[in-house]
């Protein structure tokens, strides 16, 4: 194996290593290119900057989240008198104002759910888990 190769795998292990360590919510930011990885050089302050760096590319959802009234959502949803109605509530709202509102309501787990499924979901911990508890209550 030559140097240049046995170079490589020492940098990459360090990267590796440090990588390890770091929150979930960071390696998302590196792995969606909102965050980049430095070298700053032994006794420098600076990071380096190569170059032939292009611009970092910003991810789409590194956009600010959508203003959403939260609260308009919700009691609508609660005033759905069926999945069906609340799901044309949820309809006009793209993904990224979906996802505020999960988050709003507590529904956690959705950053990468698709929009037709995160509504679904929506509709499901909303309107339809009051439905169904009221079609048990009415049995």
């Amino acid at each position: 194996m030559s140097d240049v190769a046995k170079q490589s795998l020492a940098v990459l292990r360090r990267i590796t290593e440090f990588l390890e360590y770091l929150p979930q919510d960071q390696v998302d930011d590196l792995a969606e290119g909102r965050a980049r990885l430095t070298l700053i050089p032994w006794g420098s302050n600076d990071p380096v900057v190569p170059a032939s760096a292009k611009p970092a590319r910003v991810a789409k959802s590194a956009k600010a989240a959508p203003i959403v009234d939260v609260a308009t959502v919700k009691a609508a949803l609660d005033a759905a008198a069926s999945r069906d109605e609340a799901a044309t509530v949820l309809a006009p709202f793209g993904v990224g104002e979906l996802r505020v509102i999960a988050a709003e309501l507590g529904l956690g787990g959705v950053s990468k759910t698709p929009k037709a499924a995160l509504a679904k979901q929506l509709v499901d911990f909303t309107a339809g888990a009051r439905l169904s508890g009221a079609a048990i209550r009415g049995m």
